[in-house]
């Protein structure tokens, strides 16, 4: 986990770097082709950095978890009895 952590803070660090980059080739006024391929392969790398981000990110809970729906299921059955116990009372 902690390993995790440092390779996606490293990431994140790699493309802070790239949006300076970027930066500073939005205010050339004459970018040559060497730097317009370097901002191509920046695009590139950029892209790459988003996928391994998202793989190593934490995933978001399965709200399809048969358990979850289960007890929820549960509960609204509960509920439910003890709103019409009261009512019919």
């Amino acid at each position: 986990m902690l390993l995790r952590q440092k390779t996606l803070a490293l990431l994140h660090e790699e493309l802070r770097t790239l949006a300076l980059f970027d930066r500073v080739h939005e205010y050339v006024m004459d970018p040559n082709p060497a730097d317009n391929h370097a901002y191509t392969l920046r695009q590139i790398r950029r892209s790459q950095i988003m996928a391994e981000i998202s793989k190593l990110s934490p995933s978001k809970p399965d709200y399809r978890n048969p358990a979850r729906i289960g007890s929820a299921v549960l509960l609204l059955c509960a509920v439910g009895y003890a709103t019409l116990h009261y009512l019919l009372k």
